[in-house]
C-alpha cells in the first residue's frame, strides 16, 4: 500500500518539475510560469477532477434512504470490519454488471454498482462485489487508479485537442499520445494490485469461493453487455467494463479472469 501511494506521489512531483523545466527550456521566464500555472492545472485535474468525471458520465445517483437491496447496510457494516470511514455509495442506471471505486483518500471514497450488478448477482455475491471495492479503498489503489486515470486522460485529450486542427478530421496525435497513457496507467497500476486485492476481499468476506463466483459471473456480463465509460478509467471497475468492445489487447487494464482466479483460488474454472 505504501509503495504504491508513493509511487504515485512520485509520479506526481516529477511530472510538475518536468514541466516546470520544460517551460523554462522553451521560454524562461515566461515559460516558468506558463510550466508553472500548467503543473497548478495538472494537480488540481488530479485531486479535484478525476472523482467527478467518472460519476458524471455514468448518470450517478447517490443512494439515499430506500435501498430496496440492503446495499447500504452492507457498506457500513464491511467498513466496520475493515476500520474505514463509510463511503458515499452510488447506483448507476446501467443494465450492465460491474462496480467501481474511486477517491484519493482512505478516509472519504464513493462506491459505485451498476442496477444490472444489483438485479443480476446473488446477495452473497452483492457482499463480495462491495467487500472487493472496500479493500481498493483500504489499500489506497483508489488513490493511485485515479491519479493515473486523470494523468492518463489528460495525455489523451492533449492528442485531441491537436487533431482538432488538423483538415480533413485527420486523427494523428490521438493514436499517438494513446499509448503513452496507458502506459502511465500501467506504470502505477500494476496486476499484482488486482491479485492482493481479490486476496484481501476474499478473507473479509470469509470465503474465496464466493468472490471467485462474483467475478466470474461479473466478467461474463461485462463480455455481452459492456458499459461505456470515459477513456482511461477501465482500471476503476471490478472487471473490464469495455468487455469485446476493447479489441487491442495490449491495452488491457485488468489481468485475465482466468489467472486472476487461478491465484485466488489455486484451480480453474470454478
Amino acid at each position: 500500500m505504501q509503495n504504491t501511494s508513493t509511487k504515485v506521489w512520485v509520479f506526481i512531483l516529477s511530472s510538475s518539475l518536468a514541466l516546470l523545466v520544460l517551460g523554462y527550456q522553451f521560454g524562461e521566464r515566461l515559460g516558468l510560469m506558463i510550466g508553472f500555472l500548467l503543473a497548478l492545472l495538472l494537480n488540481f485535474m488530479v485531486f479535484f477532477y478525476g472523482e467527478s468525471r467518472v460519476l458524471a458520465k455514468l448518470k450517478a445517483k447517490r443512494l439515499k434512504g430506500q435501498d430496496a437491496w440492503g446495499l447500504l447496510e452492507r457498506v457500513e457494516r464491511l467498513s466496520a470490519q475493515l476500520g474505514v470511514p463509510v463511503p458515499t455509495v452510488y447506483l448507476i442506471p446501467e443494465s450492465s454488471a460491474n462496480a467501481f471505486s474511486v477517491g484519493h483518500s482512505w478516509k472519504k471514497g464513493s462506491l459505485g454498482f451498476t442496477l444490472g450488478l444489483l438485479q443480476t448477482l446473488e446477495d452473497e455475491e452483492v457482499e463480495a462485489v462491495v467487500a472487493h471495492q472496500l479493500c481498493h479503498i483500504r489499500r489506497l489503489d483508489t488513490f493511485a487508479f485515479s491519479v493515473s486515470s486523470t494523468l492518463a486522460n489528460s495525455v489523451v485529450g492533449l492528442g485531441q485537442f491537436l487533431d482538432s486542427f488538423l483538415p480533413y478530421r485527420l486523427r494523428f496525435f490521438r493514436p499517438l499520445l494513446s499509448p503513452v497513457g496507458w502506459l502511465i496507467i500501467k506504470l502505477v497500476v500494476g496486476e499484482k494490485s488486482f491479485f492482493e486485492n481479490d486476496l484481501m476481499a476474499s478473507q473479509l468476506v470469509g470465503e474465496r469461493q464466493r468472490l471467485g463466483e462474483a467475478l466470474w459471473r461479473l466478467e461474463g456480463l461485462a463480455q455481452t453487455k459492456p458499459l461505456s465509460i470515459p477513456p482511461c478509467t477501465s482500471h476503476l471497475f471490478m472487471v473490464n467494463p469495455e468487455g469485446f468492445k476493447q479489441r487491442n489487447m495490449f491495452l488491457k487494464s485488468h489481468p485475465p479472469i482466468e489467472v486472476r482466479l487461478q491465484k485466488l483460488m489455486g484451480y480453474y474454472p470454478i
